[in-house]
């Protein structure tokens, strides 16, 4: 029988960046107890909202067979020399209350037993399962800060205060995690009247709708939001640049978005448009609204406000209130900071210590500047521009202005260098150096800010690694290490920048002094850069053997191992690899089983046979060609030249012994053999990828 299954959670409001994983994941696991428990349903839908999340499972399944298996007699005590069952088999079939034609046999370690099997209508514990099934989808939804709220020693990430369950129109009783569920929903906070009782399971979520100002599909709330925002915006000529992430998180603030038009002081648009958009979306989390002819940002914002109101011009003055007050006070530091020359602010960041063990932000600055300088002969930056834009990255951390609004450091330095006549590519560089921020964050493109980002970022690295701060485990990053490593090589890749990523990595390590074990933390390094680049390219889909393959050939220049890696991928399913594969298969089968010391170089003098002249002139060749493949990192050509070799290999070990009587020619097949397996290695490890 097919009957609707819903379980809604109410939980005292719910972290705004985490509610949609939050549901997602109770979703999930609530799948994953179906699978598990052979439960067949046609669809299961999530629904969340800042107070309640909820699993609908519609066509549910509720008719649980089990099979169930009996053993009987074995077969030579079954039946007496007449052949009729024993009295044995007839107390067995009469307790199943079977007869003996339903009766078969099974065999089991070479001697064979009466054996019977039915299916066994199990619905009555349809109920028992959804309850154990609920209580693992809840209990298993991961949260970064759980508490606990009550005796049962239960941990969530806020209290939960309501479970209603139903199967169809039937109350589950149960005491879920300390609490009684029952069939009673909450409406929206402002209703006075703020209970709902659910008579059955497939009046959810529209009765929230219809009676409880509540929108519980997490979709239809998230677009009627940016719809009508995007409508309201319209009349007025301007539009929006909705970031996904805002709209996810007001999405969460919500349970019934009303969009609302307002509009600050104008003046107030003579501060940063950077600083605008952080407070108006970052802090008061509205939309900020830019004019359709000059796409410049305008002194208008969408509300989305949670409350139907009576009088929405109370609401919009109130955010109008807060928007100017805070407006009004960074206007007010913007102009006092501007009347310090930004130069003098460096010397401040001595008392401002970067790290313990590391020193202060302006030692911190000094080493900057000393390796930026090191950098530039790869990037080809301007050395003045890089070593002044290192002298002032951080002298914005010591203004009034990134004290309240820490979030703004970089843009704010920016433009109070720019106030002061500072270069536009010192002013960018000091902005564009904390660049990526994020794993969506863009890479700077100008030679002074990502010379001056790979200084700053690898400089941090490096520094807690020497201080032993480099520990990361499951979802622990105190640090943000990874975060630095993936920049890093975004940056290098991006940029195309042909350098030495471990020589940077020492460089970086010699500018510290008094460093104990370089040797030891330069591996460590090492491996943690190389992890982190396995990271980025099986998120970009790479097949896992054949990142291996390339990373263990101990390549020091990103966009070497970029360059094979693509190049493999691009040819991976094709015969041509495959029979390169075959290739270096058997060489290296034949060089592993092999102890001799070979010869440096092939000696001609003993070559004798048609195949080994054949493949000695290819060798050559190819050898000639792809010196200058390699130049140009053309690898997918290198492999299509190594192809070439595969016949003449085959004929080779078709028709030539290598075990020559002759002890210097048998080893001078094993040296061309040698030269040949180099020529693969010089590309990837070819025996991973077998």
């Amino acid at each position: 029988m097919n009957k609707t299954f819903l379980i809604e959670v109410g939980i005292e409001e719910l972290p705004p960046k985490s509610l949609r994983t939050i549901a997602e994941t109770f979703q999930s696991n609530m799948v994953h107890s179906l699978i598990k428990n052979n439960i067949k349903y046609k669809t299961i839908l999530w629904f969340a909202t800042p107070r309640r999340i909820a699993i609908k499972i519609e066509k549910l399944n509720t008719n649980i067979t089990k099979i169930k298996k009996y053993k009987g007699p074995s077969i030579t005590n079954a039946f007496n020399h007449l052949g009729y069952p024993t009295k044995s088999t007839q107390c067995w079939i009469k307790k199943l209350g079977i007869t003996i034609n339903q009766v078969s046999r099974i065999k089991e370690k070479n001697k064979e037993w009466l054996y019977y099997e039915c299916s066994v209508d199990n619905s009555q514990t349809i109920e028992k399962k959804l309850i154990e099934m609920s209580i693992f989808s809840i209990t298993h939804i991961s949260v970064s800060n759980s508490m606990k709220w009550n005796t049962e020693n239960i941990q969530f990430s806020r209290p939960i205060r309501n479970i209603v369950m139903l199967l169809d129109n039937k109350l589950i009783k149960d005491k879920i995690l300390g609490i009684k569920t029952n069939r009673l929903l909450f409406r929206h906070t402002l209703i006075q009247e703020n209970i709902i009782r659910l008579s059955h399971a497939h009046e959810y979520p529209t009765i929230l709708l219809k009676s409880g100002k509540i929108i519980a599909d997490y979709t239809i709330r998230k677009n009627k939001i940016q719809v009508e925002s995007e409508n309201i915006v319209n009349t007025i000529g301007g539009y929006l640049k909705i970031r996904n992430i805002l709209l996810e998180e007001i999405t969460s603030l919500v349970e019934w978005p009303v969009v609302l038009l307002a509009n600050f002081n104008e003046t107030f648009l003579s501060l940063p448009n950077e600083l605008l958009i952080h407070i108006i979306e970052n802090q008061q989390k509205h939309f900020a609204i830019y004019d359709q002819n000059s796409h410049k940002l305008t002194n208008n914002f969408v509300i989305i406000s949670n409350i139907d109101s009576k009088c929405p011009k109370n609401i919009i003055l109130g955010n109008v209130r807060v928007l100017n007050s805070k407006f009004s006070d960074a206007k007010f530091f913007f102009k006092k900071d501007q009347k310090i020359p930004f130069n003098n602010y460096r010397s401040l960041l001595k008392n401002v210590i970067f790290q313990t063990s590391l020193g202060s932000i302006f030692e911190k600055t000094n080493r900057i500047k000393e390796l930026v300088t090191w950098i530039t002969q790869f990037t080809h930056a301007d050395i003045k521009d890089c070593i002044r834009a290192a002298n002032l990255c951080k002298c914005d951390l010591m203004t009034d202005m990134v004290f309240e609004f820490p979030e703004m450091q970089g843009y704010i330095g920016m433009y109070y260098a720019l106030h002061h006549g500072e270069s536009k590519n010192v002013a960018k560089a000091i902005k564009e150096h904390y660049l990526p921020r994020t794993s969506q964050d863009i890479v700077p493109l100008n030679p002074v800010s990502y010379s001056l980002a790979l200084a700053d970022k690898i400089d941090t690295l490096v520094g807690l690694f020497t201080i032993g701060k480099n520990s990361t485990s499951g979802d622990k990053d105190p640090f943000s290490l990874r975060r630095l490593a993936i920049a890093i090589i975004r940056i290098i890749l991006t940029n195309k920048l042909s350098i030495d990523l471990f020589k940077l990595l020492n460089q970086s390590l010699n500018i510290y002094n008094n460093i104990e074990n370089k040797t030891l933390i330069l591996k460590s390094l090492k491996k943690f850069i190389l992890d982190k680049i396995y990271f980025i390219y099986i998120k970009q889909k790479h097949i896992p053997s054949v990142i291996k393959s390339v990373l263990t050939c101990n390549i020091t220049q990103l966009l070497d191992i970029d360059a094979r890696i693509k190049a493999i991928s691009d040819i991976y399913h094709s015969d041509a690899l495959k029979l390169l594969i075959l290739t270096h298969k058997r060489i290296s089968s034949i060089l592993i089983l092999s102890n001799e010391v070979l010869y440096e170089e092939i000696k001609y003098e003993l070559i004798k046979k048609q195949e080994e002249k054949i493949i000695i002139s290819l060798l050559e060749s190819i050898q000639n060609k792809i010196q200058v493949l390699f130049v140009k990192k053309e690898y997918k050509l290198i492999l299509l030249e190594l192809y070439n070799l595969y016949k003449p290999v085959c004929d080779f070990f078709n028709n030539i012994k290598i075990q020559d009587k002759n002890y210097s020619i048998k080893i001078n097949r094993l040296t061309m053999l040698k030269k040949i397996q180099n020529l693969f290695l010089n590309v990837a490890n070819f025996s991973i990828l077998y």
